[in-house]
Parts: C-alpha cells; structure tokens; sequence
C-alpha cells in the first residue's frame, strides 16, 4: 500500500534518534492506521502526540483519497512481540517468552543481546534461575519473542 511506505518514509525522517517506527498497521476496508512507536528508554504520550500532528499535517498536504484517514500513534504495548532489534536491550533482566522457527518455545531470563542473538537464562521449574544454564539464540532462529509481564 503506497500511504504505509510514505507513512514510514515520514515517520522515521520526523523521529528523533532515541524513537524509532516499530510497525504500521492497516486493515483492508478500514481507514484506521496504527503506527507504533518505542525508543531505547520507552516512549511517552506527548512523543506520540506530536509524531501524529506531524503525520496528520503531511497526509493533508498530500490529500490521499476522499475519505479521512483516523490515525492512531502509540506504544507496541507491554505484552506485544518484540519485533525490533533495538526493543530487546530495555529487557535485559526481564523474562521472555520465545518461540523459535524450528517450532521449540524456551521461557528464560534474558541476559545478553549483541547483533546476532540473544542469550537467556533457562527456568528450571524446581529452582527457577538458581545456576540456570544459558542458551545463545541466534536472531535468524527467533520466530517471535516477547516480554512476560510479571504481577508479583
């Protein structure tokens, strides 16, 4: 769709440095665009406000189609995949769910994150992290990771 590649194109010339464009999300039929947004220490409302005046103000110029657009900026949210390089860092300490493409899915604490994988902690279900062995998971075997919210 030729507005999703001019909405990323602006988003991530509008942006500054320490935010970056997550995803687009559109469905057929609908007028709805969903742009998230993180940044290496989170994002907050008013980064959201003013990437949604930016992009509201540049769809008017451009005058696409008859109907309006409703335009929705936000955060991936707390329990979306981690679909990013740069969302993984932020979670260091934290637990991760991760299903590899090989169809293995690992629960484990993550450690480490260099540019070609990760490495987590393995749970063991009787002693939790207590001398938990480490697995390095290449980010080419990685199918979906994300972030388990814990309410503790």
């Amino acid at each position: 769709m030729e507005i999703v590649s001019q909405i990323k194109e602006w988003t991530e010339a509008f942006l500054p440095q320490e935010l970056f464009l997550v995803d687009i999300e559109t469905k057929i039929g609908s007028s709805k665009i969903s742009i998230f947004i993180d940044g290496d220490q989170g994002v907050d409302i008013p980064a959201c406000q003013k990437l949604s005046r930016h992009l509201s103000d540049k769809l008017d110029e451009q005058n696409y189609g008859e109907e309006p657009y409703y335009l929705e900026v936000s955060s991936p949210g707390a329990d979306s995949p981690l679909l990013k390089f740069r969302q993984y860092p932020k979670h260091v300490g934290r637990e991760l769910f991760v299903k590899l493409k090989a169809e293995t899915e690992l629960t484990g604490k993550l450690v480490s994150v260099t540019e070609d994988a990760i490495t987590i902690a393995l749970k063991d279900k009787k002693k939790g992290y207590v001398n938990a062995p480490e697995k390095i998971i290449p980010f080419a075997d990685v199918a979906e990771a994300s972030v388990i919210l814990s309410f503790k």
